[in-house]
């Protein structure tokens, strides 16, 4: 009986281990994050539109625009690499994954940057809640960008 479990085990574990990452459930992990950041830019945009303080709007436009591009970007890698997740044939899959290296570069080049920026923002901000929102995104794209060198 125990010989009978083991091999079909032993095959389903070496199919696993031959399986590329990407073909793990990465887009997944991006189409979450797209979610995330599309919730974070309508908060934002929804304070934004409650406040009266002219700083407090500089912010939220910031976070409200920080927080869509995002997401677009999570959409796009979502994508490239649903794409690949699918693929058959290996020609094919060689070239999807030569685009997801160009797309994972373009996506990665401002995060260090973009963090700091939101970072230093929202800091120290008084109003908790633009804060806590600010944090939520900056915590978000350290997500989606360890997701992307994961690739």
């Amino acid at each position: 009986m125990r010989n009978r479990l083991a091999t079909p085990c032993l095959l389903c574990l070496a199919l696993i281990a031959a399986t590329t990452p990407e073909a793990l459930g990465a887009s997944k992990h991006f189409r979450i994050s797209y979610e995330h950041f599309n919730a974070y830019a309508a908060k934002a945009a929804d304070l934004y539109f409650k406040t009266g303080q002219a700083g407090e709007k500089n912010i939220l436009s910031h976070l409200t625009a920080i927080s869509a591009i995002y997401a677009e970007k999570a959409y796009m890698v979502q994508t490239v690499a649903d794409i690949l997740e699918h693929m058959a044939a290996k020609r094919d899959r060689t070239y999807v994954r030569e685009r997801l290296a160009e797309v994972k570069r373009e996506s990665l080049a401002g995060v260090p940057q973009d963090v700091k920026l939101l970072a230093d923002l929202v800091e120290n901000h008084e109003n908790q809640e633009i804060r806590d929102l600010g944090n939520l995104v900056v915590n978000e794209i350290r997500v989606f960008e360890r997701n992307t060198e994961n690739l």
